[in-house]
């Protein structure tokens, strides 16, 4: 009654596990097969036995149809139940085998576990059996769970190297995987890098956050995040690190594409914040001069400044213009303009009877018109706000061009910070001007710099100015 109880729970137990398991007896004893077959469906009607009595006809089987578990005698004529084991090994080596036998010794069971069997069981009496069951159930359940345990993984791999790069490190740091995606973007085969001490093969990344990033989650046992720039193949990573075996999986997304745009966006929205700035201090000028172009009409009535309110009005219109167009980030012509034509042009907007331009020579060079204007309007509208100057100078030198005046200069420790923005020496100015000429500079890929002028006011250097004729 125990035993039927016992039996009962053992099968439900199963059932719920296992289904229908195909179990091959191989025996030279047809009897003893039926009864084999006979006591294990009594215990577990899912196991399904098929009885040979060669164990060639037993490979023959393996062959011909799918079985989970084989149950083998030791001794038979031909091919005892070790060489049958050693068969089955070379082209199955992980399917149960339970070597059942009515002889056997311990060195038969040292030869039986050498040679990968399951379990080593001997024939006894009728409670023999249920045991056999067990082993039957407990190695198919095994087997299967190991199985899907591998198609998993399989899976899991294929799906990895679907996915962008990674990688495993074990405890050891040697790189126990890397996939395709990672081999290609780092120009390094799995063959090569598999085997190998990680740091070993990228020595560069114990100089930024991938090392201490490593080394946290490897002693944490905690995951982590992180974004980093390789600079031996110029691309950004977001890396995801898992502790997993005393090892690492790591996961490594390019987000050069991300990290450009992003980089768009800050630019633009600089461009934006340089664009109320620029409006609000570009238009002052022209805005001025209308005004007090219009003050002079009506108090004179001299309709000619009105034309100098329409030239203000429309220089105004197309600054708007033109910075909408920079402030969309469409790209600017760049064409040959004259350095005296832009330098008077822009002269124009200054209105100081007290200050004289003097340009030298003309030369003809390479930029964007407008910006150019911009750029003499805001370095003259300096001279004559923050220099007191009476004369400014625009001329040529071995490298470039550069606008002088003969006001107060600007002192030495000064010279770095005039061009940041806000930056200004009267509580009044906004500050913006000359960090507004660095914007236009750096758009033509020029450079700037100030110093000392002749007559010891401020000069304004220009280098890297393409002229017409220059090699």
């Amino acid at each position: 009654m125990k035993q039927n109880r016992t039996t009962e729970a053992l099968s439900k137990h199963v059932r719920d596990e296992i289904e229908s398991v195909p179990v091959l007896h191989v025996d030279d004893e047809p009897r003893f097969g039926d009864l084999v077959g006979t006591y294990l469906s009594r215990i577990d009607d899912r196991l399904r036995v098929v009885s040979e009595t060669d164990p060639e006809e037993g490979l023959a089987r393996l062959e011909a149809e799918p079985i989970d578990c084989i149950i083998s005698d030791y001794q038979m004529p031909g091919m005892d139940g070790l060489e049958f084991l050693r068969a089955v090994r070379d082209e199955y080596p992980n399917l149960p085998f339970i070597l059942f036998t009515g002889k056997g010794s311990e060195e038969v069971a040292s030869e039986a576990i050498n040679a990968g069997v399951t379990t080593y069981l001997q024939k006894s009496g009728p409670e023999t059996y249920e045991l056999l069951a067990n082993e039957v159930q407990n190695g198919v359940r095994r087997h299967r769970s190991e199985r899907q345990a591998r198609v998993a993984r399989d899976q899991l791999l294929n799906l990895y190297e679907q996915t962008d790069g990674f990688y495993i490190l074990d405890a050891d740091w040697t790189i126990v995987y890397w996939n395709r995606q990672i081999a290609d973007r780092m120009d390094l085969p799995p063959e090569e890098a598999t085997g190998r001490r990680f740091w070993d093969v990228f020595p560069e990344a114990t100089e930024i956050d991938t090392y201490e990033q490593f080394h946290e989650a490897m002693e944490t046992r905690e995951p982590t995040k992180f974004e980093v720039r390789y600079e031996p193949r110029g691309y950004w990573a977001e890396v995801r690190a898992y502790p997993v075996d005393e090892g690492l999986f790591v996961h490594s997304r390019d987000i050069s594409d991300e990290k450009g745009r992003e980089r768009e966006l800050e630019r633009r929205n600089h461009v934006l914040e340089s664009f109320a700035n620029t409006v609000s201090h570009d238009l002052r000028n022209p805005l001025n001069v209308a005004e007090g172009r219009l003050r002079l009409a009506q108090e004179t009535g001299d309709f000619d400044h009105l034309d100098e309110v329409a030239e203000a009005h429309n220089r105004m219109r197309n600054l708007i213009d033109e910075l909408l167009r920079i402030a969309r980030g469409d790209d600017l012509t760049v064409s040959e303009v004259s350095l005296r034509e832009r330098a008077e042009e822009a002269w124009a907007t200054v209105t100081s009877e007290g200050m004289e331009l003097v340009v030298g020579g003309d030369p003809q060079f390479e930029a964007h018109p407008t910006q150019l204007r911009r750029l003499f309007e805001n370095l003259f509208w300096n001279a004559l706000n923050h220099g007191n100057a009476e004369t400014v100078r625009v001329g040529t030198f071995e490298d470039g061009i550069y606008v002088e005046d003969d006001g107060g200069g600007i002192p030495v420790e000064d010279r770095k910070r005039v061009f940041e923005s806000g930056y200004s020496t009267t509580d009044e100015g906004p500050g913006y001007g000359l960090h507004i000429v660095t914007e236009i500079v750096d758009m033509h890929d020029w450079e700037i710099s100030v110093t000392e002028g002749t007559d010891g006011g401020a000069r304004f250097e220009i280098r890297g100015v393409r002229f017409v004729g220059d090699s």
